[in-house]
């Protein structure tokens, strides 16, 4: 029988047990995200999403997409109306799998200019999404 440490051992120098890919931490999907989304790739925006993920409000909780195919088409809808800014992330918080964007885009004089998003990034996709409304 292994011990423990042995175990543990094994399951580091794994290549299952090793570091996630670069391309699936928390940090590079949320860029990931935000590139796409300016680029109007929606087929790319979406590939970050689990199929179950979830957007809500924060503090609500009141859920307004649930599931790929439900965020899919708000995003579509909005893409295609163009009424999609280009948006820049000045400010980025990443604390294990979740990630706070402060996002900024040009408005007129009046408009809203910012929005503020979490989310829960795991394996490389957004689990769960909160747009900060108050």
């Amino acid at each position: 029988m292994m011990s423990p440490g042995l175990i543990w051992l094994a399951m580091a120098i794994s290549p299952a047990g090793g570091p996630p890919a670069a391309d699936t931490l928390p940090r590079q999907v949320a860029e990931a995200q935000i590139a796409a989304f300016n680029r109007r790739d929606l087929d790319g925006f979406m590939a970050l999403y689990a199929d179950d993920a979830v957007v809500a409000e924060f503090p609500s909780g009141k859920i307004l997409w649930q599931g790929k195919a439900a965020i899919r088409e708000r995003y579509d809808a909005m893409f295609k109306g163009g009424n999609a800014p280009t948006v820049a992330v000045p400010t980025r918080v990443v604390d294990g799998p979740f990630v706070v964007d402060y996002e900024t885009w040009p408005a007129k004089p009046g408009e809203r200019d910012h929005a503020t998003w979490m989310y829960e990034i795991r394996g490389g996709l957004i689990r769960r999404g909160w747009t900060i409304r108050m």
